[in-house]
């Protein structure tokens, strides 16, 4: 009888030890080892680069219209490609005029609202213009048959140095590095007068604002809706066209 007593308190003391030793899974957390989804990554203020896969012309737009960019550099997030190159960033017209002799001026206003990522997703972005730019070379670095053709254009490659970080700095050196005979830029993303000679154009950076280098040309956004407009001529922007956005 006593034996039997024994091994039920033995049974019964080795049960709440093991019990104890196993810890409750808090509520609300996961075991998932995924990385976070690019889009919660991306904070406001992120910066991102991209140009445009077809032009943007105020004579042939209208409300709803969607349109495409592509980034030019990775984005990077603790050292892990959240927005890799060549990733579309997609955005629809909210109203376009054109310049005509009965109407003066002309404007195009854009939203920015997902990017599409290579395994098929499309993820929430909310972005604003921060800056336009003519294109780097003559026609587009994307072509719309190949989206990787931006590396034999003469689009330098996603090197190291060439991918900006989640806070719009790069991992090493500038977000734009001076490669592929880019001439540097001047603070405000204007090009340096003293290494400019025989080159019209240069590639924005993070800290460009407004348009440049475009005349007759201005942009103001407000949230992430942004206009840009003309007093004297129709808004048009090339294939290509250089564009720095700003995560809202």
């Amino acid at each position: 009888m006593n034996r039997d007593v024994f091994l039920w308190l033995g049974i019964i003391l080795m049960t709440a030890t093991l019990c104890a030793q196993v810890s409750p899974q808090p509520a609300g957390v996961s075991n998932s080892t995924e990385p976070a989804s690019p889009a919660s990554a991306l904070a406001p203020g992120t910066i991102l680069s991209v140009e445009l896969s077809k032009s943007l012309d105020a004579k042939k737009l209208k409300a709803n219209d969607k349109f495409e960019t592509r980034t030019v550099i990775d984005l990077l997030s603790h050292g892990q490609i959240v927005i890799p190159r060549n990733t579309k960033i997609l955005g629809h017209v909210t109203e376009a005029k054109a310049h005509g002799k009965q109407s003066a001026g002309s404007m195009v206003g854009v939203v920015f609202d997902r990017a599409l990522m290579k395994d098929g997703r499309e993820l929430p972005l909310q972005a604003a213009v921060q800056a336009v730019a003519r294109p780097l070379q003559t026609g587009s670095a994307f072509p719309a048959d190949d989206p990787m053709a931006g590396a034999t254009t003469g689009m330098p490659s996603a090197s190291q140095s060439q991918r900006g970080s989640i806070t719009g700095t790069a991992s090493t050196g500038s977000q734009f590095p001076n490669q592929g005979g880019y001439p540097p830029t001047s603070g405000n993303g204007l090009p340096d007068p003293a290494s400019t000679t025989g080159s019209s154009v240069s590639p924005l950076g993070p800290t460009s604002k407004g348009v440049v280098g475009i005349k007759g040309l201005s942009l103001e956004s407000s949230g992430p809706a942004s206009v840009i407009s003309s007093k004297t001529e129709n808004v048009h922007l090339d294939r290509g066209a250089q564009l720095i956005l700003r995560v809202q």
